[in-house]
């Protein structure tokens, strides 16, 4: 087909959602993909629970609740996300006596952080409620009485000094977090005054109405060295939290819902009970990989064509359309795709690059095509392995990591033949534990499994990827590959 227009006209986004949000609102708006029906469950369903992996789109959905609510101010309102990972997380020590039994203190305490937020953002609702306006009112005073701020965990501890002034306005009893946990508070002295703040911002917040639906969106769960600091119970407190206050809530028919994003891996490392249960009643799973015969039909590509035809809407593919039918013996659509870990931002950050250089109208060149995708592999996808390691890794172990990649020089290798490389060389040998840099990689998809003959037989290489199977669990004695978005940083291609 021939074209006369350009592939750099096209607005494929940014690689974050705040940006893209401030920037260009519109592809929020209009160039949004609803996959699997998520926003419905969002919005209508109990579901709370966004799973997915690195720049699956988990934020998006914020962010997207944000462009929402800006269009129908009067239906809902989105607050500004709570970053987990800019909260001073050591302040939440102390809030809690660590004389109450350790989950319920994690579970409490964000219970708490959570309830300070909510009371503070309702204050603002001029659709509430008389009744619910001056309860709100008076419980935000009660705050600011006691100079207690949202994500200012350090203040809270000032409710274990101070009760709630008598006379408060506080509502009927109703059941919920104050049920589960009063009993053991108030056996505790130093915890009784918890109890009562907790007990008396639930019932606040659960008997709130208003015509607009409000959403708070807790966010930052995407960096696992979040869990590496010891805070495996902590933040599973936190989805307990974020479950106790969602179902009092729905039953007392208040406009509020908190949703939670959290990476699929990061999840599964949480301490909590019912972690299972949680997930299978209230998850959503952001998974965009698919395996179809025909690469065209997938989500990501979807995404890609709806986003080209908020400038072109003539356009039915951009695959198609701009470049060639196939590129080293495989179609276009697969061939981009295998650059990819299977996530929007991996196939836009793509195509932005290939933008880049692109000189003329109409299909772009094959060795056009390979340029971009050489300055993708060197500077985003490299500095997104380097973003996966620094988790568990120094900068200098990482480019230590890195340069072992480099020097070996080789798409597949097996676990040994990686280990002699490293005790060959000097500088490489004691920089760096390599079962835990070959299993930083493997999670984070730069290199995966590969098998002679597929999992039941046959003749075809089978590929375990985690972005492919987040199940999947490395195997050392298995061949490992390099993910081919790194063979043109690591001069593989």
């Amino acid at each position: 087909m021939t074209v006369a227009s350009s592939f750099k006209q096209f607005d494929f986004g940014y690689a974050d959602s705040t940006s893209e949000l401030s920037i260009a609102p519109r592809l929020l708006r209009d160039g949004y993909y609803d996959l699997g029906g998520i926003e419905e469950k969002v919005i209508k369903s109990h579901e709370f629970l966004i799973l997915g992996y690195k720049g699956s789109g988990k934020s998006a959905i914020g962010a997207r609740l944000k462009v929402l609510a800006e269009g129908a101010p009067s239906k809902y309102a989105a607050h500004e996300p709570i970053a987990v990972d800019t909260l001073p997380l050591k302040e939440f020590k102390g809030v809690i006596p660590d004389s109450i039994d350790a989950h319920l203190r994690h579970r409490a305490v964000w219970s708490l952080q959570l309830l300070v937020e909510i009371t503070s953002r309702l204050k603002t609702d001029g659709q509430a409620e008389s009744k619910s306006k001056k309860k709100i009112s008076e419980a935000g005073k009660q705050l600011e009485k006691f100079g207690v701020t949202p994500r200012s965990p350090v203040t809270m501890k000032r409710f274990r000094t101070n009760k709630v002034t008598a006379g408060a306005g506080i509502p009927d009893r109703i059941a919920g977090i104050s049920a589960n946990i009063s009993a053991e508070f108030q056996r505790d002295t130093d915890a009784s005054n918890i109890a009562g703040w907790l007990d008396y911002l639930q019932r606040v917040t659960s008997t709130f109405k208003s015509a607009r639906q409000h959403f708070f969106f807790v966010d930052g769960l995407d960096d696992l060295s979040l869990i590496q600091e010891g805070r495996k119970e902590l933040l599973g407190g936190l989805i307990h939290a974020v479950a106790d206050l969602n179902s009092a809530y729905r039953e007392c028919g208040a406009p509020i819902k908190i949703l939670i994003c959290c990476r699929t891996d990061l999840y599964s490392r949480l301490e909590f009970s019912r972690a299972g249960k949680t997930k299978s009643d209230y998850g959503m799973e952001l998974n965009w990989y698919q395996n179809p015969r025909d690469f065209r039909v997938s989500h990501l590509v979807k995404l890609a064509n709806m986003r080209a035809r908020l400038v072109d809407s003539s356009c039915t593919s951009i695959f198609d359309e701009y470049f060639e039918p196939r590129i080293d013996s495989v179609t276009a659509t697969e061939f981009l795709l295998g650059q990819t870990r299977h996530t929007p931002r991996d196939l836009l950050q793509l195509l932005k690059t290939i933008q880049k250089h692109v000189t003329a109208p109409g299909v772009i060149p094959t060795e056009t095509v390979k340029a971009g995708i050489a300055e993708y592999s060197q500077n985003y996808f490299i500095d997104e392995m380097r973003d996966g390691l620094s988790t568990y890794f120094g900068q200098e172990q990482m480019t230590s990591i890195s340069e072992l990649l480099g020097t070996l020089r080789r798409r597949q290798f097996t676990y040994e033949e990686l280990q002699a490389k490293m005790e060959s060389e000097p500088r490489f040998q004691g920089r760096f534990d390599l079962y835990r840099a070959v299993s930083a990689l493997f999670d984070n998809s730069f290199i995966g499994n590969v098998n002679e003959g597929g999992p039941v037989g046959g003749f075809e290489q089978y590929y375990r990827f985690k972005f492919r199977n987040p199940h999947a669990s490395l195997a050392v004695e298995d061949k490992l590959q390099v993910h081919l978005g790194l063979w043109k940083a690591f001069s593989l291609a």
